[in-house]
Parts: C-alpha cells; structure tokens; sequence
C-alpha cells in the first residue's frame, strides 16, 4: 500500500484552508490517493476552528497591524497560531483505512507521529485525547473531520519558540505579557528548537514524521503533485476561503464569551485560574491553572487543564471532575488540597452566577463578593461606598482624608455623586489600616453589607481580612495599573502610594443600579460632609 506525499511548501492561510476543503472532496468525490500532506504558512496566521467566533477568539486588531492572517479551519478546536516555521501534516484518505472509534484513531495518530519525532532524538509521546507531548509540555495538536466516507486528520509541530506573538495574536487569559506569566505558558508548551537547541531542515521534519507513518502503518511514501482535477477545483475554492462569508461565517454578540478568573490564597500559596467561559453555549472552553503552590509531578496540572476544556459549565460536573483526577492519580501536594482547588473553583462559580444580575463575562470576573453572593448584599441593603484613595490624584488635598470635596478633577467626585444619589455614604479609605478600622467601625454600627472598590489583588490578599469583618460586600474592580503591577505595594499597605489609579465607572453606575431607590436615606446626602463643597451639585 502506498501513500501519495504532498508539500504544499509555504502558503497563506486561504489558499491552504481552501486545499483541505479540495483534498477531502476530491478524495470522497473521485477517489484521489491517500495522502500524507506537509504544509506551512508565510505569512503568519491565527486559524479559528470551524464553529468558533473570531472576535472571540483572536485580537483582530493585533493581527491586522502585524499582517497576521486570520482564517477558519475546516476542522473543529480551538484557534492557534501558525508561524513560517511550524510544519503541518494531515492525512486525507478513506475512513474505512482506519476502522476504530474516533479515541483510538486519534490515540494510533498520535502515536505513528510521537515515533517519527523520537527519530529525532525527542521524547514524545501520545497524549490524550489529541497532543503529543515532550516531557510533559505540548509540541503538537491534532484534529479531524468527515466528508461522505473520507476524513482528513491534521496537526501542528511547533519548530521556533514563538510564544509571546502566539500570546498577543490570540486572545489567552493572561492580564498582561510579564515574563512570569510567557514563563507560565511555556511551562505548557514545547518546540523543536528548544527541545533539540536547533532547527532542523524542513526536510528532516518532514522525512521524521513520514518513517513514523510509514513504520507504524507499513505503507510506502510516493511523492506527488495535485491532479488536473484538484486544481481546477482549488481554483474554484480560493475565493470563498477568502471571503468574510467563510472567514466571518460564525457570528455571535461579542460578550457572549470570556474569561473568569481568581486567585485563591490557602495556606500552600495562590491557586490561580482562568476560565474562557461561553454564556451562549453554557460551557466551559478551557481552563489555566497556575500559582506559586507546590505538587509533583506539575505536569499533572495540565492533564487536569486538559480535562476540563470543552465541558458543561456546571458546578456538579467539574467538581466531580475534579474529585475523580485527585482520587485517581497520586500527587505530593505541599499546604495544598483538594479542599482548596473546590474553593477556587467555586470563585469561578460565584463570578458566573453575577451573569444572572445582567452583567457581561467580563463585568461578572471584575465583581468580587464577600459573605454569601450579590442577592444577600442587596437584601441587607447597603448603606456604605468604600473608594480607594490610590484614585484620586496625587496633588489632591484631600488624597489622604476620607472626603472628597467633588471638584470635577478626577473620577472618584463621580464616584461619590453616584453613590450618594442611592443613599450610601462614601468614604475613603487611604491605608490597610484604615481600611480595619473602618470595617471593625461599621461592625459597632451595625452596618449590615457595604459596596466598595478596589483591586483584585488587593482583595485576595486580604480576602481573609475582608471575610473576618462578617460583613457581606459588592468590590469593584479598578481599571488600571496598581500598585502590585508596579511593585509598590509596601508603599501602598502604608498609605504612600503616589500613583493614581482608575476607578471602573460604568461598572460601579451598574452596580449601584441594582440598588432600589432611597429608601428614606436622602438626608445623608445633606449631612455627610463630604458634600462642604459649593462645587458640589445634587
């Protein structure tokens, strides 16, 4: 049995999108030989799968100031980003050539690849359900689709260490490209060239990967051109690959998708997570794991990312998940527990739940809730707003001082305009220590539940802080740099902070809209005497 070996050399994106779609019809249509095809791209370019929207997926406006190409697959997954240097392969043949159940066709692929690349001195191996792996991180993915008795299974080898524009052309969670965070996504994936401290020739590739089929499925490798026919048929298929209809061909409102995220503190470090969660499909794309806790062997965390991608975004079914990895693989965990991966897990949940109140993905992962939900805060009725001094400006006279006197010079007089005109009182809070008095004040007051704004990690590092008060609370997330981005968070913790930080306006307006109507509270308005200023207008 021989197989047909096609390199279709470097090639835009359409025009090889558009040769997978003329290959697997060809093959079912006209029987055109199995095939074993190579494939790369110039320019570089971001493929979405086949039902994936692109705006959720890629940064658009990235891609188009670099000349990245964006395009679709016609094959299903997620989107990945494909440089000059990787090398693709795919298999266009009959289904009949491998009559096994979709898991074991995926796991006899895999492994024909994993022995070409071992041909090259590389320890690969076949990872469930589609990677193939080298020591633990991801050097290839893989995929497939049907046509009327034929398929076609692809893949990526990654060759050069392109990560930080793999990161910026797609839209992965992290909040911003520090090296701890390109570090964390390395931490998952491999590439030739750093595996190997060079770059093989395309044709090494090439000839590694076509003995691992040849191996494993003892066929012969006969090198070959397109037929008359598939050409004819490409260039009648170019123009629709192309075209926004099938680039753009799935659409859906853009806040449908997007990204949950938390960082849960126990006594064995920081769990982080971050969840790209789609409200339309109610499931749960993919998960990130990471932190500054310990267990062995780490590469477990992966396999536990990989097990919760493309799964209903359901509480019962990931943490049953959860609680079957744990109970089925022996990890040496140091401080850390099941116990404390359920209680980041259910952050994620709570922050899901706010889309109940009409807030969008990424409105819902900027809210964080002390004490049991937004619903209890609300029926407590809040009577407090907590600003952080961090966000008026630095010459304000008044930085440091629980008032605000409301000149119109930055966004913190907005802020106590707007809580005021609900009846809570604002004050400023200009130091940790400030902040537990004020709390441990409210607590003699009887204050019930309170709304305030700060960062987000502040919160999980004084999350325990919070939670001691007893005293249920909406926090806001700000909009800028903090004094944690900046290094400046001892300064900060004191009262010393010299930058200024952006509060998130429209979130704290939607918040507050939650809120009914005064309730017989006008008179703070009048009394509170954060409103001295004739500036002030009511």
């Amino acid at each position: 049995m021989y197989w047909r070996e096609l390199d279709t050399g470097r090639r835009g994106a359409a025009f090889n999108m558009a040769l997978d779609d003329v290959l697997l019809k060809a093959h079912s249509h006209f029987h055109t030989p199995t095939t074993l095809r190579f494939l790369s791209f110039s320019p570089a370019c971001v493929l979405v799968g086949y039902s994936q929207v692109v705006e959720q997926e890629v940064r658009t406006s990235y891609c188009k100031e670099k000349g990245i190409d964006i395009n679709r697959r016609i094959t299903g997954g997620g989107a990945i980003y494909f440089d000059p240097s990787q090398l693709g392969w795919e298999i266009i043949g009959p289904r009949e050539l491998f009559p096994l159940k979709l898991e074991k066709l995926y796991e006899r692929i895999g492994k024909a690849v994993a022995l070409g690349l071992r041909r090259l001195g590389l320890a690969a191996k076949y990872k469930p359900r589609n990677d193939i792996e080298v020591k633990g991180r991801k050097i290839s993915g893989m995929g497939g689709t049907e046509y009327r008795g034929s398929f076609l299974f692809q893949g990526t080898l990654l060759v050069r260490d392109e990560i930080e524009e793999m990161v910026r052309s797609l839209k992965i969670p992290v909040e911003k490209l520090t090296q701890r965070e390109l570090g964390s996504i390395r931490e998952r994936v491999t590439c030739i060239e750093r595996e190997l401290g060079y770059v093989p020739e395309r044709e090494e590739l090439k000839r590694a990967i076509g003995e691992g089929f040849r191996e494993l499925f003892g066929v012969e490798l006969r090198r070959g051109e397109l037929i008359q026919k598939e050409k004819e048929m490409l260039e009648k298929r170019l123009r629709f690959f192309s075209s926004p209809e099938w680039v753009y061909r799935v659409r859906y409102p853009l806040n449908t998708q997007g990204v949950l995220q938390t960082a849960y503190r126990c006594k064995g470090g920081v769990i982080r997570l971050a969840m790209v969660v789609n409200e339309k499909e109610k499931r749960v794309r993919a998960t990130y794991i990471s932190g500054d806790f310990f267990i062995e062997p780490k590469e477990r965390i992966f396999d536990l990312e990989r097990l919760l991608k493309n799964i209903p975004m359901r509480r019962d079914y990931l943490f049953s998940q959860v609680r079957s990895f744990f109970s089925q693989n022996s990890l040496r965990m140091l401080g850390i527990t099941l116990k404390d991966f359920l209680k980041a897990f259910d952050d994620i949940f709570t922050k899901w739940g706010h889309l109940d109140y009409g807030f969008t993905i990424d409105e819902a992962d900027r809210l964080m809730v002390v004490g049991e939900g937004i619903e209890r805060v609300l029926e407590l009725k809040p009577t407090h707003f907590l600003f952080p001094y961090c966000a008026k400006k630095p010459e304000c006279p008044l930085r440091y001082n629980e008032e605000c006197d409301i000149c119109g010079e930055c966004e913190v007089g907005e802020g106590y305009l707007l809580a005021m005109e609900k009846g809570l009182t604002p004050i400023t809070i200009n130091s940790f220590e400030h902040l537990w008095q004020t709390l441990l004040r409210f607590k003699s007051m009887g204050v019930k539940s309170y709304i305030g704004s700060c960062c987000q990690k502040f919160y999980t590092k004084h999350r325990e802080d919070f939670e001691k008060s007893k005293i249920p609370a909406i926090l806001i997330d700000i909009e800028s740099e903090t004094c944690y981005d900046l290094g400046r968070a001892k300064d900060a913790y004191r009262g010393r902070f010299k930058n200024k930080t952006d509060l998130n306006i429209p979130l704290i307006r939607k918040v507050l809209s939650l809120i009914g109507g005064m309730d017989g509270r006008e008179s703070r308005i009048y009394t509170h005497k954060s409103c001295r200023s004739p500036n002030l207008r009511i």
